[in-house]
């Protein structure tokens, strides 16, 4: 019997939570994300939908897909865990409508590791910039009615880069470096050659001196306005299209933030998604000349199908539209945009996804991006430029608990975001006291970019509310193409992945855990504990003498504790 009206509590809460329609958007950080997947692949129900993040709206509609009253105790804690995140509304609540938060996280993390010569980056460090928290984020958020959404953060933590990091790389000018159509001859850009912060042996999170500050905040501010089965975004915030774990093709949320307007109209078994993403284009390092001289936006539409409850099949149409000029003619969601035939202002991209649940607990899952192919009676002038992933996904129920899996291979040919004229590499620039404007520099999409194979699998037991433990292995061959080989000597490679006589290889074993710690230790707060410890091992294959040489190798370890007020 109290079974009985527990699942029947939870039925009425969930149609409470459909009828409220919230237009807050769920962070990708947040653990909605992968308790939601891990819910459905043990279910048997398919796969939630792979273009995120959702609003609390969305996530309610697809949670509501989920008979509560047959799961097991594990997966119906599960449930409950994922019903409670994604409850609306906000803590102080006004009678007219008007609801706001406000909220701070305090965190301290402590890392160490052992090569700081070899691997003196942010980007060697397999826990980098992106997933390091700050120190202290404060949070504010308000709402009107059941449409409009307001959020911005403030945080305190440790820049990406330092008055300490030398020797900076000149890139564009006279340096003779350039970086595809981003950072070019006529630019004047620096990047980092060693970082002071990443090749301490040992660091944290509390910063001194304080001028080592991210100037970058907010990480996230969204404006958001919507109904019950659509939604309507003005972001800076991370978002991924894709149900790869190693990453996705054409949007992917490994960088710290995207900047994008953002529509999306959704139902049981279908969803539309229009995506501008804008960016930087002018990566001086004076600040009296920071500003953009020309305009940059990946234009992207998605549509996404749910067949059958155990398909999901998507495919997206998109453009870079690269130049000194607006205009909003371009701008139809509904335009085939490979139709726009200026090589020297656009480039198109197109994918393609297909999950199907072929057993209980059971996902099989691929995805296919297509950059440049040669089309019947055209010439080869530029080289193919594509790639593909495919995995298997697993999770069953052990104890209290759920333990899932997932094998994946992707394969990236050397071409793959290098057209000639307008390609998807990006940069941002970060500004600290003490330092000009700095640039890094990253893929929109697949992380580990062109020329790339990547094999990698991930076990991970979650008991909800409680803990979570992870193991991911991982494994890379990476051919020559690196950020500063030109889109033109790209375009003339055509061979198969890894090119070159020089082939990079990487192998990594991660472990990760993270623990909540019970109320009744800090009833004030929520509380977790976390850790991640990666070994790291590189060197390069010689093809021409069949030979491996600059072998390297790293541990690194991070410890953290988080309060959430």
């Amino acid at each position: 019997m109290r079974r009985f009206l527990m699942t029947l509590a939870m039925v009425m809460m969930i149609g409470s939570l459909c009828a409220q329609r919230s237009q807050e958007v769920i962070p990708l950080s947040s653990s909605v994300y992968e308790d939601m997947e891990v819910l459905y692949l043990a279910t048997g129900n398919g796969t939630p939908s792979n273009a995120q993040p959702w609003t609390k709206g969305e996530a309610s509609l697809i949670l509501s897909r989920i008979d509560a009253s047959d799961l097991s105790a594990p997966l119906y804690a599960l449930h409950r865990s994922i019903s409670q995140e994604i409850e609306p509304g906000l803590r102080f609540i006004f009678s007219d409508g008007f609801q706001f938060d406000t909220s701070m996280e305090t965190n301290f993390e402590f890392y160490w590791h052992d090569n700081t010569v070899d691997y003196d980056k942010d980007t060697e460090w397999i826990r980098g910039f992106e997933d390091r928290k700050p120190l202290v984020k404060l949070n504010l958020a308000f709402s009107l009615e059941d449409y409009l959404y307001i959020f911005t953060d403030l945080q305190y933590g440790r820049n990406r880069f330092t008055d300490r990091d030398k020797p900076f790389m000149a890139v564009g000018g006279s340096s003779g470096k350039i970086v595809g159509s981003i950072i070019e001859s006529g630019d004047s850009a620096e990047i980092v050659d060693h970082s002071w912060a990443y090749s301490q042996r040992f660091l944290t999170n509390i910063m001194w001196p304080t001028y080592d500050i991210d100037f970058q905040t907010p990480k996230r501010a969204i404006a958001s306005v919507g109904g019950r089965r659509w939604n309507f975004n003005l972001s800076r915030d991370k978002v991924k299209w894709g149900n790869g774990h190693s990453g996705n093709f054409i949007i992917d949320d490994h960088v710290d933030y995207q900047e994008f307007a953002r529509f999306n109209a959704f139902s049981d078994h279908f969803k539309y998604e229009w995506l501008n993403v804008f960016f930087e284009t002018n990566p001086s390092v004076g600040e009296g000349s920071s500003a953009d001289e020309e305009f940059r936006m990946l234009m992207a539409h998605r549509l996404e199908f749910r067949i059958l409850d155990i398909i999901t099949f998507a495919l997206s149409e998109n453009i870079m539209y690269q130049h000194d000029l607006f205009s909003a003619r371009y701008l139809n969601p509904a335009f085939i945009y490979h139709n726009l035939n200026s090589r020297q202002m656009f480039n198109a991209i197109a994918h393609a996804e297909l999950d199907i649940a072929f057993a209980k607990g059971f996902n099989a899952y691929a995805q296919y991006v297509l950059d440049q192919a040669v089309a019947p009676n055209e010439t080869a002038s530029q080289a193919d430029a594509t790639g593909w992933l495919a995995g298997v996904e697993h999770a069953i129920t052990i104890g209290n608990g759920i333990l899932s899996s997932s094998i994946e291979y992707a394969q990236t040919s050397p071409a793959l975001y290098r057209r000639e004229y307008v390609d998807f590499l990006m940069f941002r620039r970060y500004h600290g006291n003490g330092t000009s404007f700095i640039s890094h520099i990253d893929y929109i999409g697949y992380q580990y970019g062109g020329d790339a194979q990547v094999v990698q699998l991930d076990l991970a037991y979650r008991i909800p509310a409680v803990a979570c433990f992870a193991l991911r292995l991982f494994g890379m061959r990476h051919g020559e193409v690196d950020w500063f080989t030109t889109n033109t000597a790209v375009n003339d490679i055509r061979v198969p992945s890894p090119s070159g006589n020089a082939i990079g290889e990487t192998g990594l074993i991660s472990m990760m855990a993270e623990l909540s710690v019970p109320d009744r230790y800090f009833p004030w707060a929520d509380v977790a504990v976390y850790g991640q410890l990666d070994l790291i091992g590189k060197r390069t294959y010689d093809k021409v003498t069949d030979t491996h040489k600059d072998h390297s190798g790293d541990v690194q370890l991070t410890v953290g504790m988080s309060f959430a007020l």
